[in-house]
């Protein structure tokens, strides 16, 4: 029984034995086999590795670009490599920087003023003629407007209603912009244009004419320098306050969008060029102001005052500026002008220098005194200033008018970046196609009981400012390829070698990332699944 058992022992442990044994060649052929894998796996990188580095050396060998070949030759000595790669490296520096002052000088004069002498195929705007009178208000109205107020309240307005008719910006030194509470509020901010527009005088058919009995559009508008009456312009009416007995607030504006300015301006051939405005009693005192029928009347325009009684005569020349149809389609920070369809803010649907000098005054304004004149043209959202924070409008006057801002105002803001520091902050372009007028010669006549104003255009103009392109797109694209050929020796074709290899290159590496990927993605899921 003893013996049976040791049998029975002796052949457990050989089956434990050969079972281990199986189990152990089974795991040794697993791993033997994962490593012969592994080494063929690497060969097989190592091979593909050695294959893409003898493809970019043959790339490279046959490359036209001068100096590639020298970096991969085998019969050279290192030496004279390291020279090829550092004369190569230099080049394309030089060609760089020498591009960069290519590209900067494009950008920063790419135009040229030239003129031209057709005159015959041209028509040049007649200008615009703004006419502001000493005393705006027409005084049986502003007699008629104080009494009804007195018997109504009690109260006289006088002073205010007078301060509210002829205040600008550059008469608030002689107005009273102090009244008492109970005067103020008879009259609420929203309502100062339109009281001024409602006092205004009127203007009399009597007072304008042309030789040529042409229709000429005279529109009522407010300016900086108050109300004035603006002949022949095309966004004066944008100006111009209206009165809506339906609203409790009167006050409103006319508004347009660029889809509705229209051009009614006169225009004149060299065949017309007689053509004048005769202004006649318009006022005792006066000042006219000549600018473009698309711009408006600043107080820094030039102006010249009318306080005599005879018959003046102003001769206006004319220097035009227009832009080329090159230059037309190029980007703003090319043509270094702007188009009036090219508006800056919503207060106006059009462009123009004075304009953008007027927005830039509004916004230095309201960052001063934080409200808005009533000579000035409101948005929906922007207050308007009470007479009495006009004193704040008259402190900084001189800031507002130049756009230069003093030291103790700028302490006194801390610095605040919005403050223009210098005129050319405002950064202003100039209008592509330009008309300025210019005082040609002045002849008076005096004639008692007579008071006329005769505006022509001397001579017509022979000579025309054209704004042109030098070179532009297909000159840089000609220019850079001299500079490169002339740097390394490379043409359009041998640039595109390189980028293939290049992209050959990096499509190697992007597979096998996205093989590794996918290989790994597999081994989870295995994984997973098991």
């Amino acid at each position: 029984m003893i013996a049976n058992l040791d049998t029975e022992c002796k052949k457990t442990s050989l089956s434990h034995n050969v079972s281990f044994n199986l189990q152990f060649l089974k795991i040794l052929n697993i791993t033997t086999k994962k490593a012969r894998n592994k080494r063929k796996c690497d060969k097989n990188g190592l091979y593909k590795k050695q294959e893409l580095i003898k493809y970019l050396k043959t790339e490279l060998l046959t490359s036209t670009t001068h100096g590639v070949p020298y970096f991969v030759k085998d019969n050279i000595h290192y030496l004279e490599k390291l020279f090829w790669v550092g004369s190569f490296i230099i080049c394309v520096v030089l060609a760089i920087l020498l591009l960069n002052l290519q590209f900067l000088r494009f950008i920063a004069a790419p135009t040229v003023m030239s003129v031209e002498m057709n005159y015959f195929d041209w028509n040049i705007s007649y200008p615009a003629i703004t006419l502001c009178p000493l005393y705006k208000s027409d005084v049986p109205s502003f007699k008629l407007n104080i009494m009804k107020t007195y018997n109504e309240t009690g109260l006289s307005i006088e002073g205010y209603l007078w301060a509210i008719s002829q205040a600008a910006l550059d008469t608030l030194e002689y107005m009273d912009l102090s009244a008492p509470d109970d005067v103020v509020a008879l009259i609420h901010p929203k309502e100062y244009a339109t009281t001024a527009a409602l006092l205004f005088r009127k203007f009399q058919n009597t007072w304008l004419a042309t030789n040529t009995n042409w229709s000429i559009t005279v529109d009522a508008a407010m300016t900086e320098m108050g109300m004035c009456h603006v002949i022949n312009s095309n966004v004066a009416i944008y100006d111009e306050p209206h009165y809506l007995p339906d609203f409790v607030f009167s006050s409103s504006w006319k508004t347009a969008t660029a889809a509705t300015h229209v051009k009614k301006n006169i225009e004149l051939s060299i065949f017309e060029a007689d053509f004048f405005t005769e202004i006649k009693n318009y006022s005792n005192v006066y000042k006219v102001f000549i600018h473009s029928p698309e711009e408006v009347t600043t107080s820094t325009t030039s102006s010249f005052g009318v306080d005599v009684e005879g018959i003046i005569e102003f001769g206006l020349s004319v220097w035009s500026s227009r832009i080329s149809d090159a230059l037309r389609y190029m980007p703003r920070f090319l043509r270094k002008c702007r188009f009036s369809h090219e508006p800056i803010s919503e207060r106006y649907p059009i462009y123009s220098h004075s304009h953008c000098m007027m927005e830039c005054r509004i916004k230095l304004i309201k960052k001063l005194c934080g409200c808005l004149p009533h000579f000035y043209k409101p948005l929906d959202h922007e207050r308007i200033c009470y007479i009495s924070e006009l004193k704040c409008v008259l402190k900084h006057r001189r800031e507002i008018v130049t756009l230069q801002i003093s030291k103790e105002t700028l302490q006194k803001f801390n610095y605040d970046k919005d403050l223009p520091r210098i005129s050319r902050d405002s950064a202003c372009l100039s209008t592509c196609d330009l008309d300025l007028y210019y005082k040609d010669k002045e002849d008076f006549e005096p004639k008692k009981g007579l008071n006329i104003l005769e505006i022509k255009i001397t001579s017509f103009p022979k000579v025309r400012v054209l704004r042109d392109i030098i070179f532009d797109i297909y000159d840089i694209v000609l220019r850079s390829g001299g500079v490169i050929n002339l740097c390394i020796g490379s043409s359009i074709i041998s640039i595109m070698e390189i980028i293939i290899a290049i992209l050959k290159y990096c499509v190697y590496f992007l597979i096998k990332i996205l093989q590794s990927m996918e290989n790994r993605v597999l081994t989870m899921f295995y994984k997973m699944k098991k």
